[in-house]
């Protein structure tokens, strides 16, 4: 028996595929509709407008990112392998994703609202877990430190997803957890 997609998912992924092919500002909410194979009306039920459907396309991509790579760190005791594993699979995951490859190459600025708004709900999603694996790998330091990690990791990590970084992923990954295992265990000068 086939699998039943739920219309909101088969409206995303529909997203998705037309953003891939025509970027997000040549989006159309018709040819999203016409892709999963709805009425424009029955799609205006689900998302109120285009850009309530780019936001939610570009929130669920990161809340599949970020699934991933706590995924991928949990299983490491030692908190440095923890973060290297981390950040490389967050290195991996961005440069591979099609439609965040099509946007930073062709149009960069229907991106960057939705990824570097401080309070947006990408920073605040990868802000997040990542301040949840500094609490669970670095139980010793203090709530303040953590916060303030997590909020450098997170900018830094949706800096390199925006503009990829020339050195390959791994060694950027190693030289990130390097510096800040050292950085998460030396106590702040001033709280």
């Amino acid at each position: 028996m086939p699998t039943v997609i739920p219309v909101r998912d088969r409206i995303l992924d529909a997203a998705i595929d037309v953003a891939i092919d025509h970027g997000i500002a040549r989006l159309s909410v018709g040819d999203v509709a016409r892709r999963a194979g709805l009425s424009r009306q029955t799609l205006y039920k689900y998302f109120p407008s285009k850009q309530a459907l780019v936001a939610e396309v570009v929130l669920r991509e990161a809340d599949q990112i970020v699934r991933q790579v706590i995924e991928a760190a949990v299983p490491f005791d030692d908190p440095r392998d923890a973060l290297e594993a981390g950040f490389r699979t967050t290195l991996r995951l961005t440069r591979e994703h099609p439609l965040l490859d099509r946007l930073v190459r062709t149009e960069p600025g229907s991106l960057l609202p939705l990824l570097t708004s401080a309070e947006g709900p990408v920073m605040s999603a990868v802000r997040a877990a990542v301040e949840g694996i500094v609490e669970l790998k670095f139980p010793e330091i203090s709530p303040y430190q953590r916060r303030r990690g997590a909020d450098v990791i997170a900018r830094l990590l949706v800096s390199y997803a925006v503009g990829p970084p020339e050195d390959q992923s791994e060694v950027v990954a190693t030289t990130m957890a390097d510096f800040f295992t050292v950085g998460m265990l030396t106590p702040p000068v001033r709280a």
